[in-house]
């Protein structure tokens, strides 16, 4: 249970450029135990009191295996997020998957966090919890830019370029930001007022990210990405978090690769730079032997 994450919302069309507006947000990353048919309601606490309240009559404060029923999670418009294919794949019968996290709206505090959740059981409860740390000085993302521009294919996709490069920070530090997920919603105006649904995702570690279309063209038919005014979402995280989740992953703690090649590679520097020992040339010394000793099969 943690991670950061970041989201930056703009409109986007078939052919126009978009209008970028930013915003930001708390959210805990949530692995659960297992799923659960009635998985009771959860509550989080942190340093200062309660973070969110067990409420019973919100159905979205329900946890399951990989965060809230999918769809709870909205942006500050109350607009759906939720994974849809081609970045999640194959398609969810529910309508979307998960994205594992949970907003909070809280600013970010150092110290504990704890997420408690009351299962029944068999005519009984089990209660389940799972704490994280926050440091003191916690790694805060870069401000999610968004898409910056989006041409389209004319048949219901395109190519999204987004402002967020991995850049390097001075002393050789890279930007924390692992994976970027480009969410698209479109809404419909119906007879009981506008409907919002996401209609496709698509994840990516670079500045762009693209999607092929499956319609005819506009303005008959299009798809994934209908014709007409869209909206994207750029959420970036510093966890690979399309790949630990379902459906790439249904372990209740994946292994966050993403976050841990980068601390390996840190791992061997500070090795090198502080051994005090004549270990590393000798063993130089002992590879070279052997590379040296090898010789040609003669045929």
């Amino acid at each position: 249970m943690n991670g950061t994450s970041g989201i930056a919302r703009a409109a986007t069309g078939n052919a126009a450029s978009p209008v970028r507006s930013d915003s930001r947000l708390t959210a805990v990353r949530i692995f659960g135990n297992s799923a659960y048919g009635t998985p009771g309601f959860f509550s989080l606490n942190g340093p200062g009191g309660t973070v969110i309240a067990s409420d019973p009559t919100n159905s979205c404060d329900r946890l399951f295996s990989y965060g809230e029923f999918p769809g709870c999670q909205t942006d500050a418009l109350g607009s759906p997020l939720w994974g849809m294919p081609p970045g999640y794949n194959p398609p969810d019968a529910v309508g979307g998957y998960s994205l594992g996290f949970i907003q909070t709206g809280a600013a970010v505090t150092s110290g504990s966090y704890t997420v408690s959740t009351v299962v029944p059981v068999n005519g009984t409860t089990v209660t389940y919890t799972a704490s994280a740390t926050i440091p003191a000085t916690p790694v805060v993302l870069p401000n999610a830019t968004g898409v910056t521009s989006f041409v389209s294919d004319g048949k219901g996709g395109g190519t999204f370029t987004i402002g967020n490069p991995r850049r390097v920070r001075p002393h050789g530090i890279v930007n924390p930001v692992t994976e970027y997920l480009i969410v698209v919603t479109n809404t419909v105006i119906t007879s009981g007022g506008p409907v919002t649904s996401t209609v496709a995702t698509m994840n990516t570690t670079g500045t762009s990210a693209t999607i092929t279309g499956t319609g005819t063209g506009c303005p008959t038919s299009a798809a994934p990405i209908p014709c007409g005014s869209n909206n994207a979402y750029v959420i970036d995280a510093d966890y690979p978090l399309v790949e630990a989740g379902p459906p790439a992953s249904t372990s209740s703690n994946p292994t966050l690769t993403g976050t841990m090649a980068a601390l390996h590679a840190q791992s061997r520097r500070f090795w090198y730079t502080y051994e005090p020992t004549a270990s590393f040339p000798d063993c130089a010394a002992i590879h070279a032997a052997i590379v040296s000793g090898i010789r040609p099969e003669r045929s």
